[in-house]
């Protein structure tokens, strides 16, 4: 795993698309799908995310 740090949104939104591509590319199922993020470190939040397949219009 790198160790790559983005460090504005805008670096990791590109971070998280070209993740979720590869991904996607590997056959990993990515749509629809939930993961948590639990931090072991108390003083750092913990997350929840979601990723949704889109409808192409």
């Amino acid at each position: 795993m790198s160790e790559w740090s983005p460090s504005t949104k805008a670096e990791l939104e590109e971070s998280l698309d070209e993740l979720v591509r590869r991904a996607y590319q590997n056959g990993v199922s990515v749509s629809d799908c939930g993961y948590e993020l639990l931090d072991t470190d108390e003083s750092r939040p913990d997350w929840d995310l979601t990723i949704i397949r889109l409808k192409r219009r």
